[in-house]
């Protein structure tokens, strides 16, 4: 399988460097339990760096090669220790019973690509919690939802001093089907090489978008029962103006 992530690994930490409102919530789940923490789609490694830091015993696997390199990299440099795995959760043999947290950040459940591939993920992570732990799943929420109103417009969504000093912008484009629930995403990364030759490279993403109601029926035939909705990550009420939903659940044998 192609890496999804071969192109943007070099630009992801620059672009979402101001990303961290979210870790304080992650550090405080994983503070409820003495057992090992799993980031699922941990990406350059951001969350599972700070988990390790404050003293947890942290699993972080993704499907990218080209984004475990670099979250490997500044794991080094930071002091950190990380079990970084490649692969995805139905991929990986985990030893069952092993973890008493389990994250699934910012729209990484979005790359499950149907029903059959959401409930086989959930089913593999309930095999490696412990019976007592709680799951997260980070979605977009009512605000972030799928807009065809958009459809085709090029956004500017980050411009400044790329990686090697050079100006670069980020520029994202979007295709979503609202029958279907997805979202087809090119990111294009535009910087400005020797001469002022301009360079682009590109990505392509496809997400699945889910519901409320549709995320707890997948919980409950996944063996997983929920146990807190939220829309922030103050973990206030979800409400028609949340940006995130946050889906709290336990095991159901638990």
């Amino acid at each position: 399988m192609d890496d999804p992530y071969a192109v943007d690994a070099e630009f992801y930490d620059l672009v979402h460097e101001h990303h961290r409102e979210d870790v304080g919530l992650w550090l405080s789940f994983a503070g409820r339990t003495d057992h090992p923490v799993l980031e699922v789609g941990t990406g350059t490694g951001r969350i599972a760096r700070a988990l390790s830091l404050a003293g947890h015993t942290v699993t972080a696997i993704d499907p990218s090669a080209a984004m475990l390199a670099v979250a490997e990299q500044r794991a080094l440099e930071e002091g950190a220790d990380v079990t970084f795995l490649l692969g995805t959760a139905t991929e990986i043999g985990f030893e069952p019973g092993q973890f008493g947290f389990v994250l699934v950040p910012a729209d990484v459940f979005l790359y499950c690509q149907d029903g059959e591939e959401q409930v086989a993920t959930l089913a593999a992570l309930v095999e490696a919690m412990h019976f007592n732990a709680t799951l997260v799943l980070d979605l977009p929420g009512p605000a972030m939802a799928l807009d065809p109103a958009t459809n085709g417009q090029l956004l500017l969504t980050w411009s400044g001093d790329g990686p090697d000093g050079a100006p670069l912008d980020v520029w994202q484009v979007h295709e979503d089907d609202l029958a279907e629930q997805t979202r087809w995403l090119r990111v294009t990364y535009e910087r400005t090489g020797p001469g002022g030759a301009v360079l682009r490279s590109c990505s392509e993403h496809r997400l699945r978008y889910l519901y409320r109601f549709e995320t707890e029926y997948l919980l409950q035939i996944s063996g997983l029962v929920p146990a807190g909705l939220y829309g922030d990550y103050d973990l206030g009420p979800l409400t028609g103006d949340s940006a995130r939903m946050i889906v709290v659940a336990r095991r159901a044998n638990g």
